[in-house]
């Protein structure tokens, strides 16, 4: 009895799932490489948990079965030669390039990120910092693909302590540990159950896709998926072995192995219609959608292992892609950053042929790890004099330097300014800069020099908000709600930026009134309940209409009112290595037009500044002036952590007519006359 049940938890290799480690690393990249026809190729990551789950389980109970214990120290010492090279190399080579070839300041928050990776935490390091994960472009962090590494490693921390605990007491109730085994399956089912459930309750209560998405508890679904599966296929082949000991442990009659081929067909299917159909801003991804793809990747597996002849596992058994399935660890971790470092500026290449550039370079670079580092160290035939207690920690430990030091700011960077900078003794002209972040990011710089052109400066720039009013704006793809002050619905506490403005003014009783907008003028809006762009004349009349009444407000004190155009933007590239709709330079000009038609229909009371001139000399981008970085690597804003920046190359090619304007409105004001024009 004892023989049978140890050859009935027994669980051998099984080639065609090395298939499908491959198809989960190519829809993740293909999602991640821009490729319209595979919009929900995200959900790889959940068919990588339910293998870990099933996996994991399988080799837990399987050593539970054959020597009555689970080794822990053993099995967390296996992982960790498993996973943990790989990821040291890959967080020195990142943290090599932000030190030596990216632009200071690219990744600001990249040395949190890559200790939070380092340990296994990054999935709560990114939600409580508020990174999403469907925002593909721009300075996101080259580790943000981590959070699933960090899930799983925390699934193998707890669940093996779990399946021993309850495994040990389940044999103190009935000697040959069925008890156990059932009960560890209906806390796989209730946790799978409970997790999606709460996902669903999360999200709607609109908690944010960052925290739903990343979330170890709400994520856990698909791994406990993989871990009912796993006790269910061995409470399965203990009953069969008990039938028939000399037979395998898979499906033996032909109607068996109808049904499971026609399961694996289904789940295939399914996972194949999720992937085609469902994006990630879609509501049934966290409703049910990636329990869905949990289940179907089960049925798959189910259907793989139970029946290994079948349709399923002999397309999954195809040697290309078992090749790619051995390196696919390796191409999970260097697929992301590479995307982000291959870009169509730095390749000329753009659509398929940039995904396919990518792709190889992943596949060459990751075949390398696999023999030179991850095998080597996994066989015990790398630094084979050292032991793994000694020459793990030291690992990472100089792992944690290297990236300690790889993102330290560079010498000679300043802090940044206090956003309310002192005001000046005497009579400064008073101003008041109003507009978006990219107008706030400019007043850091420029606040430095107040004083020497007689100014004070209080910058109101407001994140997310120019002057239309909205509900929802499209980014860089991702669908958003505007910013409270250009909210249509402002929450508590909040007003739209009319009110606002005419608070601040009359607070300040300002001098000038300085304008810096553009950004969310400029990008996908709804509008009349459909989608839009200042493109379209109805929308940029609307605009146009905004400004009129922001001229209003700005002059309703006597104010002089400069309305500064808005400088051009280079904020990444799509996926597929096109820019991005709302960098376009009509679009651009569209609006600077409606700034200088606004501007010319009140010659005595608005005059138009054009930054976009200064900063983008003959309409091209560019992130330097005399010499001076001014523009942040996200090309949209100003930089903020080289203070001086700004107050030594901007301030004097802005500031004078700020300063010239106000004065004129001060001997305006002690005559009792109005302002005269410019």
């Amino acid at each position: 009895m004892q023989q049978q049940r140890r050859t009935a938890l027994r669980f051998d290799y099984v080639p065609p799932l090395d298939g499908l480690r491959a198809l989960a690393v190519l829809g993740v990249m293909a999602y991640h490489g821009g490729l319209a026809f595979v919009p929900g190729g995200f959900f790889g990551v959940d068919v990588f948990f339910v293998l870990s789950g099933f996996l994991i389980t399988s080799l837990l109970v399987s050593e539970w079965g054959g020597r009555g214990t689970i080794a822990l120290r053993a099995f967390w010492a296996r992982r960790a030669r498993r996973l943990l090279p790989a990821l040291l190399v890959l967080l020195v080579a990142v943290a090599l390039d932000a030190r030596l070839v990216a632009a200071p300041g690219t990744y600001p928050q990249l040395r949190l990120d890559a200790l939070s990776a380092l340990f296994y935490v990054a999935n709560w390091h990114f939600v409580l910092a508020g990174q999403d994960y469907f925002v593909q472009t721009g300075a996101v962090s080259p580790l943000l693909h981590t959070w699933s590494l960090a899930i799983e490693e925390q699934f193998y921390m707890v669940w093996p302590l779990v399946v021993a605990g309850v495994l040990a007491l389940g044999r103190r109730r009935r000697g040959d540990g069925r008890v156990g085994l059932w009960v560890l399956f209906g806390l796989s089912v209730a946790g799978a159950l409970a997790s999606a459930a709460e996902m669903a309750l999360v999200y709607r209560r609109g908690a944010g896709v960052t925290r739903v998405y990343f979330g170890t508890d709400t994520h856990a679904q698909s791994l406990l998926v993989g871990t009912a599966l796993a006790l269910g296929v061995v409470l399965w082949r203990q009953r069969a072995d008990r039938e028939a000991s000399d037979r395998p442990p898979v499906a033996r009659t032909p109607l068996g192995r109808a049904m499971l081929g026609a399961v694996g067909v289904a789940g295939a299917g399914a996972a194949g219609w999720a992937w085609a159909a469902l994006h990630d801003g879609d509501p049934a991804v966290f409703r049910g959608g990636i329990l869905l793809v949990g289940l179907a990747t089960a049925a798959v597996i189910a259907s793989t292992v139970l029946d290994p002849l079948g349709p399923v596992a002999r397309v999954l058994g195809l040697g290309p892609l078992r090749l790619i399935g051995r390196i696919s660890y390796g191409m999970y971790l260097w697929h992301f950053p590479l995307d982000l470092w291959l870009t169509h500026a730095a390749t000329g290449l753009s659509g398929a042929w940039l995904f396919l550039g990518r792709a190889t370079a992943t596949v060459a670079v990751s075949a390398v790890s696999y023999v030179v580092v991850e095998q080597p160290v996994r066989t015990g035939t790398f630094f084979t004099a050292a032991r793994a207690w000694v020459a793990g920690p030291v690992a990472v430990g100089a792992t944690a330097l290297v990236v300690t030091a790889g993102t330290a700011l560079p010498a000679g960077a300043a802090a940044p300014s206090a956003p309310r900078p002192v005001v000046p003794a005497g009579a400064p002209v008073r101003v008041l800069m109003v507009g978006d972040s990219v107008q706030l990011t400019l007043g850091y710089g420029l606040a430095v020099a107040q004083a020497r052109y007689g100014l004070a400066i209080d910058d109101e720039g407001q994140l997310g908000c120019g002057v239309a009013i909205g509900s929802s704006y499209r980014m860089h793809g991702q669908v958003d709600p505007v910013g409270w002050y250009c909210n249509t619905h402002p929450a508590p506490g909040y007003v739209q930026w009319p009110q606002a403005w005419a608070a601040w003014i009359a607070r300040d009783h300002p001098d000038v009134v300085v304008y810096l907008g553009g950004r969310w003028e400029v990008v996908d809006r709804t509008f009349h309940g459909r989608w839009t762009n200042i493109l379209d004349p109805a929308y940029a009349a609307y605009v146009k209409q905004q400004l009129e009444l922001s001229v209003r407000i700005a002059t309703a004190e006597g104010a002089r009112y400069v309305m500064m155009t808005a400088p051009c933007y280079s904020s990444g590239e799509q996926p597929d290595g096109a820019p991005w709709p709302e960098d376009s330079p009509a679009r651009l000009r569209a609006y600077n037009d409606l700034v200088r038609q606004v501007a010319a229909e009140h010659p005595r009371s608005v005059t138009v500044q054009d930054l976009d001139a200064i900063v983008c000399p003959h309409g091209r981008y560019t992130s330097v002036v005399d010499g001076v970085e001014v523009r942040s690597p996200d090309g949209v804003h100003f930089v903020t952590d080289t203070v001086p920046a700004g107050g030594t190359v901007l301030a004097p090619l802005l500031l004078p007519l700020w300063a010239r304007l106000g004065h004129q409105v001060q001997a305006a004001r002690a005559a009792g006359a109005v302002a005269p024009a410019s």
